[in-house]
């Protein structure tokens, strides 16, 4: 038969083992294996490495016709080219809904889009406040900064951060709700 005080000094030993096998394991895990490596994170999109600051953006307003520099909110952008076709007026009504989406959230989200034809300020009621660069010199300028993204495609959707990086980029038929889960994620974490 096992006395108290041996019981006791292995209930002791129980209780320490449990509270500090998980430390022993995760630093074990954490310097001493490969546990992780290269993991990509928990984001949906992908992360552009390294990314591009294009800092401030002069952009202009659909319905207001008023310009201002961009900078200070996580931006979703996209390119259009050419006419606001059915393809652009798709992306606009996406974009919009990324940011009704975000809820509370939506005063600390912008929306942008980049295009070289003036059609696309054509649209007031519907897309009132949406921002779009369509000042040659700066669209030229954002173009050459994007083109150093590597694989870059004007049909991706791309993520700008309140400093003016281009930090993420999703494909456009990605689903919204993968978007919004990363923003809401990035909104949480750098407030």
């Amino acid at each position: 038969m096992i006395s108290k005080v041996t019981k006791a000094r292995i209930f002791l030993v129980v209780i320490i083992i449990l509270f500090t096998a998980p430390f022993l394991s995760s630093w074990y895990l954490v310097f001493f294996t490969d546990f992780k490596k290269n993991d990509l994170g928990l984001q949906n999109g992908e992360l552009i490495i390294p990314v591009i600051e294009v800092g401030p953006i002069k952009t202009v307003s659909i319905g207001e016709n008023n310009q201002e520099m961009l900078i200070g909110k996580w931006t979703i952008s996209g390119f259009v080219e050419g006419e606001c076709d059915s393809r652009c007026q798709e992306l606009l009504y996406k974009i919009r809904q990324l940011r009704l989406a975000l809820g509370k959230n939506l005063d600390k989200v912008g929306r942008l889009i980049f295009s070289n034809h003036a059609s696309i300020l054509n649209f007031d009621a519907e897309f009132k406040g949406q921002k779009v660069v369509i000042d040659s010199s700066e669209l030229e300028r954002v173009n050459q900064l994007f083109s150093n993204i590597p694989d870059f495609d004007q049909n991706d959707i791309f993520l700008i951060d309140p400093y003016g990086f281009v930090m993420m980029r999703y494909k456009r038929d990605v689903e919204p709700r993968k978007i919004i889960k990363d923003i809401e994620r990035l909104i949480k974490h750098s407030s």
